[in-house]
């Protein structure tokens, strides 16, 4: 089902001269909040995925712009030594959705007019990274 408010507002973007500059605000927002929780886990940056290496492969954190230019995605990739994804992932990338508490939500889709007009979705999106996403990845690497 369609989220009539966002919906309105994304109507609302496309009429405003003013928001490609806050879609690139709200972008350098969400890539410094990430960079800032990421770096302290040996993720580093190259282009709009962070990457971490380990004898047991390599997890990274991307970030995916939509192809509509509202929102990004985070997505969580793993690869093993051997190139492959774990045995136990379904993808060779996954969502957030899993650590989202239930009901469908991805915690990682995040809105470019939600992080200017709400930054509490944006700081609720990193402590979700940090506290259950980040460790669940990187006991791939154990």
């Amino acid at each position: 089902m369609e989220d009539e408010d966002l919906s309105a507002r994304k109507h609302h973007a496309a009429h405003d001269p003013a928001f490609p500059a806050r879609r690139e605000e709200a972008h350098a927002r969400i890539v410094a909040a990430l960079d800032g929780a990421l770096r302290p886990f040996g993720y580093v940056l190259r282009g709009s995925t962070w990457s971490r290496s380990s004898p047991h492969g390599k997890s990274a954190v991307h970030l995916q712009r939509n192809r509509y230019g509202w929102e990004v995605q985070i997505l969580l990739r793993f690869v093993t030594p051997e190139g492959e994804p774990p045995a136990e992932w379904d993808e060779d990338e996954m969502t957030m959705e899993r650590f989202g508490g239930g009901g469908g939500e991805d915690p990682g889709r995040l809105a470019f007019l939600d992080v200017l007009e709400k930054p509490a979705y944006l700081s609720r999106t990193i402590d979700i990274l940090t506290l259950e996403a980040l460790p669940w990845l990187d006991r791939l690497h154990d």
